[in-house]
């Protein structure tokens, strides 16, 4: 609230990470509907995982902010659909097993890897009809790209970055941790079956994963840096 406050009185424009509650997203869209510059993200562990997987997975679900009741994840699932969430986000964190293993709970290192479970865990949603490509493309590609001012990023268009992604899906696979090429072999995701693979990786137009294997050389990427203060996807 108080945020949004200063926002509103100094115009500025502000993006929201990891919305994990109804509360929190209610109050972002009274502060849309009022015409204030902001945007907001939700993960995909947010939006796929409750309090009650906790008692299945343990401390390997242990994250910032922390997994919340399938009320919350409902009304998430219902801002997403209604246009009210801007971005989803992988929230990657590549902890190692041993790290999310410690003998107290005080002493695991929070955050859930989802490099390389959020598409498919998306993409099985296209198959069940509760989103579209488009709509993962928005969330994914072309809003977070406006919103960080990445030019030439995130569309399908003449001029624009070739960043690709092929995806086959009608591929049924089950999420084994194990082959992660994250450094981070665990996932609260372990054995679920997904509908809906990557299946080629292009980033500027170099084929960078092909059928599971990374070809690109190491070292071949940069980190790519906003270049506009965050605001509306309506903005330039």
């Amino acid at each position: 609230k108080r945020v949004l406050k200063i926002a509103g009185e100094a115009r500025a424009r502000v993006h929201f990470c990891h919305i994990s509650t109804k509360q929190s997203l209610n109050l972002l869209v009274e502060a849309k509907k009022a015409g204030l510059r902001v945007t907001c993200e939700v993960t995909p562990h947010h939006l796929f995982l409750s309090r009650e997987d906790l008692k299945r997975v343990g401390a390997l679900a242990l994250t910032m902010p922390p997994l919340r009741s399938e009320n919350h994840t409902k009304a998430l699932w219902e801002g997403l659909k209604n246009g009210w969430v801007d971005v989803v986000g992988s929230d990657h964190a590549p902890h190692t097993l041993a790290e999310k293993s410690a003998d107290s709970v005080w002493n695991v290192n929070v955050g859930i890897p989802g490099l390389e479970t959020t598409l498919p865990l998306l993409l099985s949603e296209v198959n069940a009809g509760r989103l579209s490509i488009a709509e993962i493309v928005r969330l994914m590609g072309e809003d977070p790209s406006r919103i960080f001012g990445l030019k030439g990023f995130g569309s399908l268009k003449e001029g624009f970055r070739a960043d690709l992604v092929a995806v086959d899906l009608e591929r049924e696979f089950r999420i084994d941790a194990s082959r992660f090429h994250s450094k981070a072999k665990f996932s609260p995701f372990d054995g679920k079956s997904v509908k809906g693979m990557v299946v080629k990786t292009f980033v500027g137009g170099k084929l960078v994963m092909d059928e599971g294997e990374i070809v690109a050389k190491p070292g071949c990427g940069k980190i790519i840096k906003a270049q506009a203060k965050t605001g509306s996807v309506n903005e330039p």
